[in-house]
């Protein structure tokens, strides 16, 4: 069981998302990395779809009420157990009382605890949602408990060699969606171009600062999922990730790959990106 002294930026519980509900336009959801959340859950002998606290830029402060196993996976992120530097990417023992303080994260990261959280579930997911769980995140006061196991602290778990060099580049994988091909040559060349993270990005949806003339026309409203990449009518690149609507009426460039978008979701403002156009044919 753990309680929240603080909530941080922006603290929330998430899982791998509810997928049976989009037809009634019911977002995804689900944890921004799925990599780094299944790491974490794995760390403590969890399913990968079990729940976990997502933890965005500052970190929440939290209170151990029962021992727990637990573990944080972070690509670099700064914190404090019991005011002593914390492990990160490894199982840790936390007894009664303990003061976990994660302060300052890259862009995400992720606190699973052995057995899994017990907390509000709706449409088969535990993510929080704005209109479809009571709370969107984390506040202060909150009380989560755990279905924790009664086994020992389990060593073999202790570590999982899990390569983060994965997210320094700036490749971001994409394939091509129907719009893309209706550019012109030259806007295509555009795409080439290396773009940066705006401070507007949140789990809806990532903008690009640098825009592109757009000489495409809305169209009728169309599925999209997280990943898909659109271009506005004044030329903003949108990317969307987890939270966004089932269906939008601007024209569809590009998807990325489900790596690229975890890839993505740790990349903080000002960072920068790089499209890398995949073939079909060779997935």
């Amino acid at each position: 069981m753990i309680e929240i002294l603080s909530s941080g930026f922006c603290t929330s519980i998430q899982d791998k998302g509810r997928f049976n509900y989009t037809h009634f336009g019911v977002p995804l959801s689900g944890a921004m990395d799925q990599n780094l959340s299944a790491l974490a859950n794995l760390l403590v002998g969890n399913a990968e779809q079990s729940a976990v606290i997502e933890m965005t830029f500052a970190g929440p402060k939290l209170k151990c009420i029962s021992s727990c196993i637990i573990a944080i996976s972070a690509v670099k992120a700064r914190g404090n157990l019991n005011g002593k530097p914390v492990q990160f990417n490894k199982q840790i023992k936390l007894e009664k009382n303990d003061i976990l303080h994660i302060r300052q994260i890259e862009s995400r990261a992720y606190l699973a605890i052995r057995g899994g959280f017990k907390c509000e579930k709706k449409l088969e997911s535990y993510s929080q949602y704005k209109g479809i769980t009571e709370k969107q995140r984390l506040f202060k006061g909150d009380v989560i408990e755990s279905l924790q196991s009664k086994e020992d602290f389990n060593k073999k778990h202790a570590s999982v060699h899990y390569d983060i060099g994965f997210y320094k580049d700036e490749i971001i994988e994409v394939f091509c969606l129907p719009e893309y091909e209706v550019l012109s040559k030259s806007l295509r060349m555009k795409f080439n171009n290396t773009f940066s993270i705006a401070s507007q990005s949140n789990r809806m949806a990532y903008q690009l600062e640098e825009k592109i003339v757009n000489q495409l026309e809305g169209i009728s409203s169309k599925p999209v999922i997280p990943g898909t990449v659109q271009l506005t009518p004044k030329g903003n690149i949108i990317i969307l990730m987890r939270d966004a609507q089932v269906t939008g009426g601007y024209p569809r460039i590009f998807q990325l790959t489900e790596n690229s978008i975890n890839k993505l979701s740790q990349k903080p403002p000002k960072a920068k990106v790089k499209f890398k156009i995949k073939d079909f044919n060779h997935e």
